[in-house]
């Protein structure tokens, strides 16, 4: 099998055992135990991810890229990161929740100034928007605290408050335990960064306590985190905008 992928990835893959450890569908990613990651896409896929990986990894929030191929499909080969998700540490609620926090903090203190990337803000809403009028309506992506009676109620709240929303810092795109670094009970790192860009806070805010939900299967560290981060930086408001937008994702 291994002689199967590309000739610049064998000093790599030789002699090495591949573990499957993919958790969506849109990409395969295997663990290389000689300490490496390898995820595979449809060609071009990845190479958004690349870029910000390699500006975070600079910043000394993520992972060294080793190798990135764009052939017959993408391939990127990363380092192994130092500490383990969160989702290997849900023995320890309270500490998953001071490293969420804390990543967001030294996420959102980032300058905007340099980041690769253009407005994501936008293309967000503009996504909800389109998948809006395409019929899409999940209402298994809202925390239970959170609730619209149908579609139309969501739809209604998210066009009457979308202009609250900023550009205002990076956001991950996708902040969930499954993404954020933890090493000795300390936050070290992120990963899966293909989703990033200049958005509203509320954003990864939103994510972090649904992931937390539903990887804890319970709510009742929702205050935890919400008090290591800081409520006088959250309105409700725009949370539940937000949760009204990913209804259409």
């Amino acid at each position: 099998m291994l002689n199967t992928y590309p000739s610049a990835l064998q000093p790599y893959l030789q002699g090495s055992q591949l573990i499957d450890c993919s958790c969506c569908s849109e990409a395969t990613t295997f663990y290389v135990d000689r300490g490496y990651y390898l995820k595979i896409a449809l060609k071009g896929s990845l190479s958004q991810e690349v870029k910000f990986t390699k500006w975070f990894y600079a910043k000394g929030l993520s992972v060294e890229v080793v190798l990135y191929l764009s052939e017959d499909k993408d391939y990127l080969l990363t380092k192994k990161a130092e500490g383990e998700v969160l989702t290997n540490c849900l023995d320890r609620p309270k500490e998953i929740c001071r490293a969420l926090a804390i990543g967001l903090y030294q996420l959102q203190s980032l300058s905007v100034k340099d980041f690769p990337s253009s407005d994501k803000l936008d293309v967000y809403i503009q996504s909800a928007e389109a998948n809006y009028h395409k019929g899409c309506f999940d209402k298994s992506l809202l925390v239970p605290w959170i609730d619209f009676a149908d579609r139309e109620e969501a739809w209604q709240y998210f066009q009457t408050h979308k202009h609250l929303l900023k550009k205002d810092v990076i956001v991950h795109g996708d902040y969930c335990l499954p993404n954020v670094l933890m090493k000795d009970g300390n936050f070290c790192g992120l990963i899966d960064l293909g989703q990033a860009g200049i958005g509203d806070h509320h954003i990864d805010i939103y994510w972090a306590i649904w992931s937390l939900w539903y990887n804890l299967k319970t709510d009742q560290y929702t205050d935890c985190f919400l008090d290591f981060y800081g409520r006088n930086q959250i309105d409700n408001e725009l949370l539940r905008t937000i949760a009204a937008i990913e209804t259409f994702a």
